[in-house]
């Protein structure tokens, strides 16, 4: 279509907005379905497109969602991505490095913040002068993991029936915990080991800066 990423996702929201709370609560759950798997996000949201315009056609003829694309939205779905091209892997590297960019960045955020009002107040910035490796690998590690459970969460609850998938919850919980006490395990043991930077409030703002732009110009820009 030509389009870019964020072309599709406007205009996507415009037909969204015109549909009736079936067909939207229905539409809905698809979105959260096929932007939460592993599939070319492009593709993901080409198809929301094509599918928002079929559903508002059927609504004028005074059809719901569920009688256009069936009673089991998992089944449709899961139908759905096995027809859609899977992430690159080159997609897949920018998706697991924003993740912990994104955090470091916000990290540094927060570092230049309480170091500037220790400044200010004639305190010194002491501990908001130094970053760890500690600190770092922590963040990256339990950003992902934070995120990787959020995403499988929500494609879960996007097709649970009423009554289901709590056992389900129940496994990606406790899988995700185990890993974070891996993490934690891990990091109580390097702690001591890793060194730590001495990075001062100025200079955690110009990274904050780098990381904003970073965003943008690099992970955002075929959005």
């Amino acid at each position: 279509m030509g389009m870019k990423m964020k072309e599709f996702i406007e205009e996507t929201n415009q037909l969204r907005a015109q549909m009736n709370p079936e067909n939207e609560e229905y539409f809905g759950n698809l979105a959260i379905y096929l932007r939460s798997s592993r599939i070319a996000q492009n593709k993901a949201e080409e198809l929301l497109l094509e599918t928002a315009q079929h559903l508002l056609e059927a609504q004028r003829d005074g059809k719901t969602a569920r009688e256009v694309f069936g009673e089991n939205p998992e089944q449709y779905f899961q139908e759905l991505i096995e027809h859609l091209p899977k992430q690159s892997l080159g997609e897949k590297i920018s998706n697991y490095a924003m993740i912990p960019w994104i955090a470091l960045t916000w990290m540094f955020a927060v570092q230049a913040l309480f170091g500037f009002i220790s400044i200010l107040f004639g305190a010194k910035s002491g501990m908001f002068n130094r970053i760890s490796l500690f600190t770092v690998l922590m963040l990256i590690f339990a950003s992902i993991a934070v995120i990787e459970l959020v995403l499988r969460f929500l494609k879960r609850e996007s097709v649970k029936k009423e009554g289901k998938g709590y056992a389900f919850n129940l496994k990606i919980i406790a899988v995700y915990s185990a890993y974070m006490l891996a993490v934690i395990l891990s990091a109580v043991f390097l702690h001591d080991k890793l060194p730590a930077f001495e990075v001062t409030p100025w200079v955690s703002l110009l990274l904050f800066a780098v990381g904003l732009a970073g965003q943008k110009f690099i992970f955002m820009r075929n959005h």
